[in-house]
């Protein structure tokens, strides 16, 4: 469907998807009242603009200006979501020659991919159409829509459309801007980035003195780097051959033209007495990248000097040395203008192309890096309050974090500024949000028990892990708390954030009388993972060397959700962590009114639970450490499991050579179902799907594995599907019982799945 077009004399851009009605709808239950009001449009030329209204009841697209052309058009409702693909194409109605190939309509953007992303087909010589299509996915915020192209008389024209991609996840003009606000606390303009798709637009108390500690604070990180490329081009500057032409006596002349040649022989005796026109090849340094390297001094050091200036009146306590660094810099953008170099070349009149030059020659890719970046700020301190912003998705994960850390002290009643009995380095912080292999800590002295709370970001668990490792691929949950009690017995949780909730019917089960469209439901395979997390983290640990006292207790989602009173203690994502300990919490900002962190009081009471109650710890402290995902007693001997699975020929004998059979540990088609007590599992069936045999093993006693395929294909498995498998040990000695016994298979796509019986259903077999 189309859900934008715009349309003047020159060009017609249209935007169009498969349907946004779901989105709508989602979103205006996210806003409420101010959907219909909720963004702007502006244009860089005047023209109509028709939007698509999801609501009210003319459905369609409909004409905002239809008689008069505007530039702006303020309050209305969004068409572009996040969690949508859009394709745009511009019809250019009488444009410069379509054969000429490099001057064809193009898209600009500061990211490179936007724009390689759309290609122009012509329709006759002066019209075509410039197609592609964007991805706003974890991008909400404007987006301005540029491009450029030649009109008939050859003149470049450049045009831009701007829109804001809403986000059928979250508010994002109140409840991102809390989650920001949370972020810029901990580290600030952490939230800020370079090269995005969309951008946020802010209006900030003391915004300039902010805004001119952001300039300074990217200008110190990039000035010594922007002023070694000016003295590496001032040395070895980017020169382009000229022909010039002179007027001189014969004597003085080393090449003729053969014009002149003919001249001077036409003149006989007096020809010593003329002057003769000659032209010479010289080298000159008067380039555009050269006028741009001045121009950028000028405009920098002007910069330089204003802020400067400002920050030294509003900060009387700034350190001595500090202001002696500044007037330093002050005086380097002096003396470079000043140099001999630049009376040479002219004035910066811009690019009408991009130069090579500037992205890749040594000195001057540096010194356009620093512009971009400086300019970006340079924008915002001169009003121009459009920033670029991290993906949500990276946002929402650290404000998880943070919301935890304090959500913590709250129940531990600790102040964040108690540095007895809180200690965190915040420069390691720092760190961690600019290098994302690092893990960050914070602890906490539970004063009431004597516990020590350890919350970590980012915590990675592997092969080399000391305590608790992985045998798979590397785990990295976003968050882990763990509580070590005084006695030495540790308990650990997971957490994992993820922006993303459930948008379809089909992409999971609900609970009964529940409706997607009025409850947030997590996506299962979220909830999936944490399964995974655990049970790969946990199986890793040999038995005789899984550490006493050491349990992973829970895995948990936090994700976007709303919650709806009481019945979110009804979800079944909640009420799984009373029975397997994994689950989602759902956790938004909440109204600023309330009073409260976030809108879900569930976090709160979970972390209540296990930092203040004992029932966790008294509940497992004196038994065995786990050997899978509950706790159970061993079955006798007539219930004992046996593990019938199917086998072909040519699997068999890998099977019984490496004394392991496998199965998919997922909810997909041919996926083991488990039953109480599989850790107990003590034979194994092998069906064979050839000759209808069945033998019968012994299992070893220490229970089911979990493997990668990547793992299994190092035994000499080809495993087809699935990423994560069961295995089961085979007993080294014991040998094999044929059975003879009819054993009813199950019926349908599943009869190749494999499944559990007990010694009593066998022999009833």
């Amino acid at each position: 469907m189309d859900v934008l077009i715009f349309e003047n004399s020159e060009y017609r851009l249209t935007i169009s998807t498969a349907s946004i009605e779901y989105a709508w709808e989602r979103f205006e239950r996210r806003v409420k009242d101010a959907a219909p009001r909720y963004c702007d449009y502006r244009s860089g030329s005047e023209g109509k603009l028709s939007l698509y209204y999801p609501f009210g009841d003319n459905r369609g697209i409909q004409s905002l200006n239809s008689e008069v052309s505007a530039e702006e058009w303020l309050n209305k409702h969004p068409v572009v979501f996040e969690t949508c693909e859009y394709q745009f194409a511009v019809e250019f109605k009488n444009i410069w020659d379509t054969s000429d190939a490099k001057h064809l309509p193009k898209v600009r953007h500061q990211i490179k991919t936007v724009g390689e992303s759309f290609k122009f087909y012509p329709n006759g010589k002066h019209s075509g159409i410039l197609v592609g299509s964007i991805d706003f996915l974890n991008s909400p915020g404007k987006f301005s829509f540029a491009f450029e192209y030649r009109d008939e008389t050859d003149q470049m024209v450049k045009q831009s459309f701007e829109l804001y991609v809403a986000s059928p996840k979250l508010d994002t003009k109140s409840d991102l801007q809390k989650i920001i606000s949370l972020i810029n606390e901990e580290y600030e303009n952490y939230v800020f980035d370079y090269l995005t798709l969309t951008f946020s637009s802010f209006s900030l108390k003391r915004s300039e003195r902010n805004n001119s500690i952001i300039w300074l604070s990217i200008f110190k990180t990039v000035v010594d780097e922007y002023f070694r490329g000016v003295r590496y081009i001032i040395s070895c500057p980017n020169n382009k051959s000229v022909r010039k032409t002179y007027h001189a006596r014969p004597d003085r002349i080393r090449r003729w033209s053969q014009r002149e040649e003919e001249r001077y022989r036409n003149l006989g005796t007096d020809a010593e007495k003329h002057f003769f026109r000659y032209e010479q090849t010289e080298n000159t340094v008067n380039t555009r990248e050269n006028r741009f390297v001045k121009y950028s001094l000028h405009v920098l050091g002007k910069k330089f000097r204003e802020v400067f200036n400002e920050v030294s009146s509003l900060y009387g306590d700034m350190d001595a040395e500090e202001r002696n660094r500044f007037d330093e810099y002050n005086k380097d953008f002096r003396r470079m203008e000043a140099h001999g170099f630049f009376r040479k070349v002219g004035e910066f009149e811009g690019f009408r192309q991009e130069s090579a030059i500037l992205q890749q020659r040594t000195g001057y890719s540096q010194i356009y890096k620093s512009w971009l970046m400086l300019k970006n700020s340079l924008d915002l301190v001169d009003g121009k309050t459009d920033v670029g912003m991290k993906k949500i998705w990276e946002l929402y994960e650290i404000w998880c974090f943070l919301v935890m850390k304090r959500l913590i002290a709250k129940v531990l009643h600790l102040e964040l500024s108690d540095a007895e009995h809180v200690r965190e380095n915040k420069a390691e912080m720092i760190n961690t949000m600019q290098k994302s292999e690092m893990t960050h800590v914070v602890e906490f002295d539970n004063i009431s028990n004597g516990d020590v709370v350890r919350l970590e970001y980012q915590h990675t668990y592997n092969r080399k892990s000391k305590d608790v490792r992985t045998t798979t691929t590397e785990q990295r949950p976003d968050i882990v708390v763990t509580i070590r009690k005084p006695d030495g017995f540790v308990l650990t949780y997971l957490y994992d954030a993820k922006y993303r909730v459930q948008d379809d019917r089909k992409d999971g089960e609900l609970d009964e009388g529940a409706d997607i469209d009025m409850a947030d439901y997590p996506l299962p395979d979220a909830i999936n993972q944490m399964h995974r997390y655990r049970d790969a983290i946990y199986y890793a640990i040999k038995e005789d060397e899984r550490p006493h006292g050491k349990e992973i207790i829970g895995g948990y989602i936090l994700f976007p959700g709303r919650a709806e009173g009481t019945s979110i203690y009804n979800r079944y994502f909640y009420k799984s962590i009373e029975t397997v300990n994994i689950g989602a919490f759902p956790l938004l900002p909440a109204d600023r009114d309330s009073g409260e962190l976030v809108q879900c009081p569930l976090l709160e009471e979970h972390l209540i639970s296990i930092l203040q109650d004992n029932s966790a710890y008294e509940q497992i402290k004196d038994s065995i450490p786990q050997k899978g995902l509950t706790y159970s007693l061993k079955p006798g001997e007539a219930d004992s499991l046996i593990l019938v699975g199917y086998v072909k020929k040519k699997d068999k004998e890998l099977i019984l050579s490496n004394k392991m059979y496998y199965t998919r540990a997922e909810f997909e088609l041919g996926s083991l179902r488990l039953r109480p007590g599989f850790e107990w599992t003590e034979y194994l069936l092998l069906y064979d799907a050839d000759t209808d045999e069945k033998w019968l093993y012994k299992l070893n006693n220490r229970g089911p594995r979990i493997a990668s395929r990547q793992a299994l294909a190092e035994k000499g498995f080809t495993p087809k599907h699935g990423d994560f498998f069961f295995v089961f040990d085979m007993a080294e000695s014991e040998q094999p019982v044929r059975i003879d016994s009819n054993i009813i298979l199950p019926k349908g796509n599943k009869k190749y799945e494999p499944f559990f019986i007990t010694v009593n259903e066998l022999n009833q077999k």
